[in-house]
Parts: C-alpha cells; structure tokens; sequence
C-alpha cells in the first residue's frame, strides 16, 4: 500500500468515527480503538471493567490485548522528636518504572460486538491486577526492627540521620534529649549564660572557652556516641518510633487491538491507575 492511499483510507474512516481524530501513519495501519476505563484506582487482586470501541478499514481484525507497566512509589520520613530549636524530618520519595510495559490478557474478536449506532464494535471486559501490588506501610511502629530500616531506608542511614542531627543541635536540643533519656540527673555542670542587653534576657549555652566559643563539652559528645538511633525518633509522649515508609504501585494501561496480519494500530490513550 502506498502512502498515498494510506492517507485517503485514513481521511475517509477519520470522517465515518468521530473518536479517531485526524491522525497520519504511515507504514502498515491496524484497527482503530478507543477506550475508557471504570476508574482511576482499583484494589490489588481485583478486575478492572473497561469498554472499548474499536474498527478496521484495511484488514480483518483478530484480537484486542491489554498491556501495561508497573511504576512503584517509595514515600520515606524520619524525624527525631527531641530537638527543641528546630525540627529535624528526613523526608524522600521516589518513583521507579519497576516493569516495563506487557501483555495481560487477550480478548478474541467476535463478530457479535458489533455496534450499528458506534459503526464501531464495543467490547465490555475486564483485565486482572495482581494481589501482590497491594500498597504497603510500615509507620510509626510500636516497635523498633533495625532489620526494617536496613531494608527500607538502606544501610548506613541510621548513621547518617544521627551525625547529621548532631551537627544541628544546639544547647537546649541537648538539654532536653539527655534529661527526657534518662542520661543524665541535671545540666549544670553543662550550663552558662549571657545577658542579652537588646532583649533583656539570658541566653543559656555550653560555658564558654578562652577563645568565647561554646563546643558541645566531651562529655557530651561520648555520651551523645552512646545512644542508639531507635532513641532518637522515639516519642517520648506516644512511644511510637516516629518512622514512615509507604509503598504504592500505579500502572498505565493501554489496549492494542490486533488484525489477521498481526498489525495493531495506534494504542490507545494510556489509563493512569492507583493500586490500592
């Protein structure tokens, strides 16, 4: 077939179905199709209904087959409740295409689908998604699993969320901390003070050293070595580890309708579906 006819078999069957638009292809042209899906999300393990519309000009059709990827969603949120002069939350989410784009099921044509008012053929199914795309949680446990946070937040974060809080905390984020552990009885022995002529008011920090800087005192420093990462985020109030991490899957879906010769046409707009 040339391409000028393929053009003149396109610009008759664009004026016959509204739901084609005016669209140019050129090599071997497949059937025609256009679909809607029941919903924007379904739960894991179930089927999705759809309907579809679909037609050839060129060659009788065989098939219809429905393919999609899998994209997975990691949501990751960490924070250390004892710190008073600031807020510190390690937050991350990333999406990665887990499985490229594939066939799921196959739907024989019939000539019985056949639609006079669509001039088209409509197909009602359904395609299956698995049971174990199910989303997954594991947040603010009553527990700690250091097991857990390897998997989930990889090796060497607990280390790294706790030299990083380290460098943030200032004077009164260790006061807090070591007295709401239990570490220490008292924080005098820590403390020192400056008047503040312009608000009026003490200033409490490390004492100072000859140089008027205050360090974080040694002491401190060993102790702060000591704690173990679960301590950090737990709630003092709650006795929840202040830990989330979220997994959800979405496919795109589309549908291929196939002709005798093995030819598909254009698929069809790609349907965005949550897994729930």
């Amino acid at each position: 077939m040339t391409i000028i006819s393929v053009l003149i078999t396109l610009t008759y069957s664009c004026e016959k179905h509204d739901f084609i638009d005016e669209q140019v292809f050129t090599g071997d042209v497949g059937p025609q199709a256009y679909w809607e899906v029941e919903s924007s999300a379904m739960k894991a393990g179930s089927k999705m209904p759809f309907e579809l519309q679909y037609y050839s000009t060129v060659s009788d059709i065989d098939r219809a087959e429905v393919w999609y990827n899998l994209v997975e969603t990691e949501s990751k949120s960490v924070t250390c409740p004892w710190v008073t002069s600031f807020t510190y939350t390690i937050k991350s989410e990333q999406s990665e295409e887990k499985r490229i784009s594939q066939f799921i099921q196959s739907y024989p044509h019939s000539q019985a689908v056949w639609n006079d008012t669509l001039r088209a053929y409509k197909l009602d199914g359904e395609f299956p998604v698995s049971g174990t795309l199910a989303p997954f949680s594991w947040t603010k446990p009553k527990e700690f699993d250091p097991n857990k946070m390897e998997e989930y937040f990889g090796q060497g974060f607990m280390q790294h969320f706790k030299d990083s809080l380290f460098t943030l905390m200032k004077f009164a984020d260790f006061k807090k901390m070591y007295l709401g552990m239990g570490l220490l009885d008292d924080f005098i022995q820590y403390t020192d003070s400056t008047h503040d002529e312009n608000s009026d008011t003490w200033v409490f920090h490390f004492p100072k050293q000859a140089d008027e800087t205050t360090p974080v005192p040694e002491d401190l420093i060993k102790l702060y070595n000591t704690i173990d990462f679960s301590k950090l985020i737990e709630n003092p109030t709650t006795g929840d580890y202040e830990v989330e991490y979220k997994k959800t899957n979405k496919i795109n879906a589309v549908i291929r309708v196939y002709d005798v010769r093995g030819v598909y046409g254009l698929a069809t707009p790609s349907k965005e579906i949550e897994i729930n």
